[in-house]
Order: structure tokens, then sequence, then C-alpha cells
């Protein structure tokens, strides 16, 4: 019987045959499955056209009392597509969609080139949306990335395309862009950036344009030119390569650097506020702004309009800029709920990205309140000021001016810097660094002990260092400063409120108390004692960061019962720093000043109110001038005593017994002859009065001491019948009725 061996040719063979009906039968499927998506992308679906206008307008925003704010992010200003140069729109479809003419909303070229570049890569980095439906997305969809989303997105832009003409498409799309800033469609985007019209720019300004919004942070020409240019000049390439530029031009549009005017309009600075809140509603959603606008959101912000026309006019105020350059920005918001109620500026703000040194600003956040709430600190500690090396790490006063022994209330107060780093070396960097990070602020590496002095990696944002201070405001609790109070979708149904995030314990009631009172010092005779003349309780904290032979950034922070300010003015760059004369507690306390005073003309403000856990304890003076916290005799004169507060946890732990009933201590007399020596221990608190009597003649005050610590000796001469005397030793105080208190009286004989 033979075996059966099957043939190896035939073998392969039917294999080969096997894969190739495989791979029909897929491409038979594949095919089949693309005709019918193609059927389905190009079946008509309704489309509002019409509607595309009210997608393309602004959130709706509202203020604290729920009424449309009259400060809009920009005009609105939409251009004719007759007005906008060739260059401009080649720019755009060069970068965007260069079959844009071509096609009828969608681009299956580009999907499959973009399908294949993916495959290769390993990723998903490049998408085949063209001009058509990022209009579409950005009007009608939403940002979820879905294949679902995607057949959506063509359907409704080849369903546009049957109703729109190109030239339509191109003008809705150039109109609708955001290019950062707050300036929403081309011809915003010329007016702010370059100062001319849409029909006055040149090609080199239209590319960089063009170049923005692929990310209108990063590609910003104000904030960051050398990314703009660059991005500027890869859609100059394009332009190029598809013919939409000869390379003569492209050659002399390379070598060109457009200027940027940062041109602003007068009514720019009044938008700072909408434009910041709508910034951050799209943060809070996880959706960038196109989006936001194009869902129909609407945002209910903390917005006070008559506040916000206040603290306008403060910082136009010429008269309170002791340096032309100098940029200023200030911020009000409710202590209760942490809303910003105001906020303006006098140049381009985004409160989300700009970052600053805070200087002093940190001293009580870092140093003082952790401090108090371990017990470590009161305010009538006594410090040392003087200079000192701290382990490598050896910080100046500013002016060099040093103060010796001094308290931690006058140390806070007057920002001493060489205190604060010795209060941080005694909690620990890590609790200063801590605490910080729980009141909101963002930090990197910054556990050093520079993070007393205010100076961070990254610097601080405005929201976070008003945040601290709400923490100062709100006993302890920390509430971060927001714009939004509400977000409702087109249905008016609530997608967000900012009651739900609730306060978060930071710092004990007491803790947060005693640092206020101490910045309290700091408004009524401390660097911020130009709030003196105000006839309420306010907070106060100042705080300068130096650059080279002038500074950088001053700042005035206060608070009372209601609200939390914050102004600011700065240099542009740490380089080019402003006058020596702008300092914290020159024009920002200013302008503090003045704003506080303008918002409480009908109703001042609640006075600060002391915690139960706070106990106003009396002090002996003696032990304190001498940097020791002792608690003061119950009997102890007015004179002897200072007064000052404490967490009633952390009280001190000695107390004064000289005035509970007045003594010589080691009391004793010696004779040599007739010369007696009298000695005693003497308490300074103590006066002592050394009497000699005598048989037949009247008492004799030998010796009075006073104000005297320590061993005292008195020498006298016995000179009564047969050498006999008795010397007395009177102890007293003077009362605070002007009246001797008496002690216990030492009696002598000396003589038989």
């Amino acid at each position: 019987m033979r075996a059966n061996k099957e043939n190896p040719s035939s073998f392969a063979k039917n294999t080969v045959k096997v894969i190739a009906i495989t791979l029909a039968v897929v491409a038979f499927f594949a095919i089949m499955t693309a005709a019918g998506l193609v059927i389905f992308i190009h079946s008509d679906v309704d489309i509002d056209v019409d509607a595309l206008a009210l997608k393309n307008s602004l959130p709706e925003v509202y203020d604290a009392d729920s009424q449309p704010t009259s400060y809009y992010l920009s005009g609105e200003i939409a251009t004719d597509y007759d007005a906008v140069p060739d260059h401009l729109k080649d720019a755009f479809v060069a970068l965007e969609d260069k079959r844009f003419y071509e096609h009828h909303g969608v681009d299956y070229i580009r999907i499959l080139g973009a399908m294949a570049a993916n495959v290769k890569s390993g990723s998903r980095a490049q998408g085949g949306s063209t001009i058509t439906q990022q209009i579409v997305k950005n009007a009608f969809l939403s940002g979820e990335k879905s294949f679902s989303r995607k057949l959506k997105e063509a359907r409704l832009a080849v369903s546009l395309e049957r109703r729109l003409g190109k030239d339509e498409i191109l003008s809705t799309y150039l109109n609708m862009l955001y290019f950062g800033s707050g300036e929403y469609g081309v011809k915003n985007a010329a007016r702010r950036f370059f100062g001319c019209e849409v029909d006055e720019l040149t090609v080199a300004q239209s590319a960089m344009l063009a170049g923005i919004v692929k990310s209108p942070t990063k590609y910003n020409p104000i904030n960051n030119y050398d990314n703009a240019l660059s991005r500027s000049r890869l859609v100059l390439s394009l332009m190029l390569d598809q013919g939409k530029i000869t390379p003569d031009e492209y050659n002399a549009t390379l070598a060109e650097k457009p200027v940027v005017a940062d041109d602003r309009s007068a009514e720019y600075f009044d938008r700072t506020y909408v434009v910041n809140a709508v910034s951050e509603a799209s943060a809070i959603l996880g959706i960038d702004e196109k989006e936001l606008r194009a869902k129909g959101y609407a945002i209910y912000t903390f917005l006070d309009p008559e506040k916000q026309e206040k603290i306008k006019k403060t910082v136009d105020d010429k008269s309170l800029y002791s340096d032309e350059n100098a940029l200023c920005a200030a911020m009000d918001c409710n202590v209760e709920n942490g809303g910003i109620t105001a906020l303006y500026s006098n140049f381009s703000l985004d409160i989300a990205t700009f970052r600053r040194q805070a200087g002093s600003v940190l001293k009580p956040l870092a140093c003082y309140a952790p401090a108090f709430d371990c017990g470590a600190l009161s305010p009538a500690s006594m410090l040392t000021d003087e200079p000192t090396d701290f382990g490598g790490y050896s910080p100046e006063n500013y002016g060099k001016k040093y103060y010796g022994k001094i308290s931690a209330r006058d140390a806070l107060a007057y920002s001493l810097n060489v205190p604060a780093v010795s209060v941080l070396t005694t909690i620990g960097v890590q609790s200063g660094y801590d605490a910080l990070v729980k009141t909101g602020f963002s930090l990197g590496d910054d556990d050093n002990l520079s993070l007393a002095l205010g100076s961070t990696f990254k610097g601080c944002s405005f929201k976070e260092i008003l945040g601290g201070y709400l923490t100062l405001a709100n006993g302890g609790e920390y509430i971060p400063a927001t714009f939004v109070r509400e977000i409702r979708d087109p249905e008016g149904i609530v997608v967000y409120s900012c009651k739900n995030a609730g306060k978060t314990r930071v710092f004990s009631l007491e803790s947060a108390y005693l640092t206020t009172n101490c910045l309290q010092k700091c408004a009524k005779n401390g660097t911020a004692k130009k709030l003196s003349s105000l006839g309420f309780d306010v907070a106060s904290k100042t705080g300068t960061v130096a650059s080279g032979d002038g500074n950088a950034d001053a700042y005035n922070i206060s608070y009372t019962t209601s609200d939390c300010v914050l102004f600011w003015q700065g240099s542009q760059r740490y380089d080019t720093p402003l006058s020596a004369s702008v300092t914290g507690g020159g024009q920002p306390t200013l302008m503090c000043r003045n704003y506080l005073a303008s918002i409480y003309t009908q109703e001042k403000p609640r006075a600060f109110v002391i915690p139960q856990g706070v106990e106003e304890v009396r002090l002996d003076k003696i032990a304190y001038d001498e940097g020791k916290l002792v608690i003061a005799s119950d009997n102890a004169p007015l004179a002897y005593v200072v007064s000052d507060i404490f967490d009633a946890r952390y009280l001190p732990a000695q107390r004064d017994t000289s005035f509970d009933y007045p003594s010589a201590n080691s009391f004793e007399a010696k004779t040599d002859g007739d010369k007696v020596t009298i000695t005693f221990t003497a308490d300074p608190h103590i006066c002592y009065k050394v009497i000699k009597k005598s048989l037949f003649t009247d008492d004799k005050t030998v010796s009075e001491v006073k104000n005297q610590s320590g061993a005292v000796t008195v020498e006298d001469i016995a000179d009564g019948i047969f050498g006999y005397n008795r010397y007395v030793v009177v102890p007293y105080y003077i009362d605070d009725d002007g009246r001797e208190t008496i002690g216990e009286i030492y009696q002598i004989p000396v003589g038989w």
C-alpha cells in the first residue's frame, strides 16, 4: 500500500488561491462599505445655514444680577469676502485645505493620505478635515473624537456645500476663527495685531494670521513672536509649493518680519473681564472657546458693573503712576464666595497664563500663618532682625535696614525679610510649601528658603494670590477666586455651578485671625500705612520684587470682611524693570485706598470678629522687653503690662508673681565695726526702701532701689546709741491709683 503524499506544488497553489479569495472578499466588502459611507455622506441632510451667523456669535455672558453684560469680547466685526485680499485667502487655503476649490465638502484624497501617514507613524496625529468640515464641527457638533461624529461632520459639510458657494464658506470660516487675545475673525485680528484693515494686510502678515489659528496661545505674535514667525514661514513655503506665490515673492516675503502693533481700541480693556470669564468657562467644560461659542452656552459671572467702573477709573488715573511705562492690573473678589466682581488692566491680560514673582505677599501664607497654626509663633513672639546666614542663604532687608529684636507682628507689618526666613526655618520649608499648595498655588521645585520671600520657579498667578488671601479672609478656609458662577446649555439646563465647590480648611480659625490682625497693623502703620485713613477694618500686605536697579513687580493685597482686592504694577519684562520708585507700599497701595474708599461710600464693611479661641493676654512688660513671653501678675500695674492676642491652645507657659506679694530675696546684713552692709536680690518689678530706725532719732531712708535686677548692696554707718540701729527693707510698688502697695517688710537689728 503506497503512502498518500500531497504534491507540494499543489499545496502552494491552493494556499495562494485561498488568500486571493480572502483578499477579494475583504476588498469587496471594503469597497461596498466605502461606497455605502460615500453614499451616506453625500445623502442630503437638513442644515440651518441661517444659524451659522448665530452660532458664530459671542457666548452669552451675564453679570452678577443675571443681566447681559455690556463688556463684549470684540466688536464682532465680520468682513465681506470681496474685502479679503487674495493672498490672505491663499494663505489659509494653502495651510488648511489646499483642494478647497476642488472638493465638495470632503477631501477623500487628503483622508487617504492622512490614513496612510497615521498607519506609518502608528499614531492619529494627522486629520483630513476640510475648511467646510471645520465650520460644521464648530457650529453644530461636539468635540467628541469618534467615527460617528466624523461621519456626521462629513455629511453636514457636503450638505453645506450644496447650499453655499465656496466664497461664502471661506468668508464664514475667516469670520469665525479665534486668533487669541480675545480676537475673533480676521478683521478684528488684523486690527489688533497689525493695526490695519483686512484689505491692507501684506503677504507676510497674512501668512502669520493663518499660522495662528492652530494654537492661538503658542503662535500668538504678541506673546510668542518667534513661534508665530516660524509658523508663518511654513505657510509661505506651502503657498510657494502650491503656486500661490512666485519664488521671487517668496524670497522677498521670507525676509520680512511683520511688526506687531498690539493695537487695542479704547474699548479693548473693558473686555478684559469677559475675555477671562469665557476662557475660564472653556477650561471648566474642557472645551475650546470656539466650541463654547458654537454650542450656545450661557455664562453667568460675578461681574459687578459698578465695581468694574470704579476699578477701571482707579487704574486709568494717571496721577497714581510714578513710571509711565508701568503695566497695571486690579481685581476685586467677594470674600464669601470667591467670585471675581471686577477685573481691569491696561495691558492684554490672560489671567490663566500670566505669572509673576509674588515677592513679600507670600510671607503671611508661607511663613506666619503656618507658624501660628502649629504654635511655633504668636504675634507677640520676639524675632531677631539682623544680618543672618541660614546655611549659606543670607537674605537682606529692603534698604539693608535692621531692627534687632522685633515682634512677629511688627516683622510682618514692616515686611522684614530676615525674620520671615527665620520663621520658615523654624517650621520647616515643607510646612510653608504645603500651606501654599493647599491654598491653590501651583509650585515647582520651590522647597527652599527663598520661598519665604516669594521667589518661585514658575511665578504665581493673580488668581492664586487672591485665593491665598481669601483663605485668610474666610477664617482659614480655602476658596478659589473664580469668574464663573454658573454655565447653562442652550436649553437653560445648568451644566456647572460653583456652589458645588466647597471650602477646604487650611489654617485654623484662630491662626487666620492672628494673621489678619498682624496685617491690620500693616495697614495702620506698616508698609501699607497709606490705607490708615480708611474708616473701617482692613488687612493688607504689600510686596515689591526688585530687578536690577529697579523694580519689576509691586503689589498691594488687601481685604475687608466683604472684599479681597489686588492691585499690581509691573514691567513688561524683568530685564527692563520700572523705576525703583514703584513699590508695593506706594502706587498700588494708593490705588487700593482710592478704590476701597469709592466702593464703601454708602455702607462700611463689618469689623473683623475675634474668634472664641483667641484670647487677649496681659504680658509682663519687663520680660517682654527681654524677648520673653510671660503672663503678667493679676496685680501688675498697667505700666508693667503689655497686652496681645494668642491662640488659646498656645498660651505662654510662664506667669510672673512679683506683684502678688512683693518681697526681697536672699536678704542679709553684715557689720564691720560701725559699718553696715545690707544685701538682697532685687526684682525689677519692685521698688525697695532701706530705712534706718534709731531709738531717739527720726527714721532715715538710707537708700531707695528702683528698676534694678539682681544683687543690690546698701552700705551705711551705725550711729545710734551704743551703736544700735534697726534697719528695715520695705518692698513695694505703685498701683494704678498712685498708691504704694507694700509687701513683706524685712527688719534687721544692728548693734548690741
